[in-house]
């Protein structure tokens, strides 16, 4: 028993349900064949009987016709229903002897056949006297005439009897046949509830010696998707594909555990260096909140307006106008940069307050550095986040105009094309490599160092695209001494 079971467990699905229906189709074809074996057998007792009854009408149909032949010969003295008759005469004895072999089945039956035999014979010989008698115009030609028919109505009441003696002998053997039938249909119903048990019984077991290890791998699986990792092991006595399956699951639980231990332990690092880079970024955000506080306590607003204002006056007094100009620019641009509070601003603003830098930088480099501005377009619904410009502009004059010799031109020019603002800013300056216009558009603003060039153009990029939710455009176009061509292309005349 249990080395059958352990061959069980070792068969795969396939073979297992190969195995479940062959002996589905094993038992089903037995009691079929059991089923057609008998009623083949039925069919011919049927035929046997079926031939009796046969060879008994077509004895009787012979002789009806011999008699006939004969009655036909007397009464129209054709020859040729005499030759007709004697010509039936052998087939008659034959089909006798027929009825003889396959209806003597009892003592009443033989006892008819016999008498028919006999009566037939009488009947010839009185035929045969009759036909003398007619011949020879003999005064018992009546007589033997009226004989002879007496004759043929014993024989014609003789396979009556006969005729009843083989429809009883049928109804009694259907008798007994059909109480057999009645036994082998219920042999096969009863074998059909059986086969039917029997196999939805196995069919359940099979059914669940497969799903229920499925079922049992889902109920986990879906544990451990939902985050419980706590599950034990599961086992199958199969080494099947459940089998297979089961060993994988286990497998993979014991690599997820030790998968998620080891990143715990990183995780654990991760936070660890995550506390500690926040508290050296609080460190340098204290460190250039102090810095800055430091600054706005050494140079208070108001303390530097007064100052200015007081400087501009001596100026006039003294009859210095260019001092006095550069002054006022100085302390709007200082203005401008301290009252902003809101980081989007117009873009007239924008230019006034670039025509102030413009105006320091213009007396800073005299004929070396000049500037155009060019406006095709009406801005006053136009805004866009504050110092836009005046870097961009800045780092025209640092980088590309103030390291050549003879100086060059920064130019402006804003228009409307196809229901957007386009402003560009040019320099024909030294311009810049593919490497440096690429560390330029990368770098990270390092605001208050040396190293950094104002604001930056990765933080003006950066502003606009937060400002215009990604649909403002930038671009930057440079060759080395060539020139520096930055265009903004702002998304129509709405407000941001």
């Amino acid at each position: 028993m249990n080395t059958l079971k352990e061959t069980w467990y070792k068969l795969s699905i396939k073979r297992k349900i190969m195995i479940f229906f062959s002996l589905i189709i094993i038992c089903i074809s037995f009691l079929n064949l059991y089923t057609l074996s008998n009623a083949f057998k039925y069919l011919k007792i049927y035929e046997q009987d079926l031939i009796k009854n046969t060879v008994i009408h077509s004895l009787q149909t012979s002789l009806i016709d011999n008699n006939t032949a004969f009655e036909n010969f007397i009464m129209y003295s054709d020859k040729s229903k005499l030759e007709l008759f004697n010509d039936q005469i052998p087939e008659i004895w034959s089909k006798w002897n027929t009825v003889k072999e396959t209806s003597n089945t009892n003592q009443e039956a033989s006892f008819q056949i016999y008498a028919i035999r006999y009566a037939f014979m009488a009947y010839t010989k009185s035929v045969t006297k009759t036909l003398d008698s007619m011949n020879k115009s003999e005064d018992s030609f009546i007589s033997n005439l009226l004989k002879t028919r007496r004759i043929n109505s014993y024989i014609e009441e003789y396979l009556k009897d006969l005729v009843s003696v083989r429809l009883e002998e049928g109804s009694q053997l259907y008798s007994v046949q059909i109480k057999k039938v009645i036994t082998i249909r219920v042999i096969s119903f009863l074998g059909i509830i059986f086969i039917g048990i029997l196999f939805l019984f196995f069919g359940t077991f099979f059914s669940e010696s497969v799903t229920k290890p499925i079922r049992e791998l889902a109920s986990r699986s879906l544990k451990m998707s939902e985050g419980d990792l706590a599950i034990s092991e599961y086992t199958v006595p199969y080494k099947d594909e459940l089998g297979i399956l089961t060993n994988s699951f286990n497998k993979m639980n014991r690599n997820i555990h030790a998968m998620v231990n080891s990143l715990q332990g990183k995780v654990e690092i991760e936070r660890k260096l995550r506390e500690d880079e926040l508290k050296i970024s609080e460190m340098n955000q204290s460190l250039k909140e102090a810095q800055f506080l430091s600054l706005q306590s050494q140079i208070n607003p108001h303390f530097l307006f007064n100052t200015l204002n007081t400087i501009s006056r001596t100026s006039m007094f003294e009859k210095a106008p260019e001092t006095v100009s550069l002054i006022e620019s100085l302390a709007n641009i200082f203005r401008y940069t301290l009252n902003k509070q809101s980081s989007i601003v117009a873009l007239s603003e924008e230019l006034d307050i670039l025509k102030e830098y413009i105006h320091i930088q213009k007396v800073r480099y005299g004929d070396r550095v000049n500037f155009r501005i060019s406006l095709d377009t009406d801005i006053s619904n136009i805004t866009l986040p504050v110092f836009t410009l005046q870097p961009l502009v800045e780092n025209a004059i640092k980088y590309g105009i103030e390291p050549k010799e003879e100086g060059g031109t920064v130019s402006l020019s804003i228009r409307s094309e196809n229901d957007r603002i386009v402003i560009r800013i040019k320099d024909d300056g030294n311009g810049m490599s593919k490497k440096k216009l690429s560390d330029i558009l990368t770098e990270s603003e390092n605001i208050g160092t040396e190293q950094s060039a104002g604001i930056g153009i990765a933080n003006v990029m950066r502003r606009l695209k937060i400002a215009f939710k990604g649909k403002a455009l930038f671009s930057i176009k440079s060759n080395a001494e060539e020139g520096t061509s930055i265009t903004i292309i702002l998304p129509g005349a709405q407000n941001v």
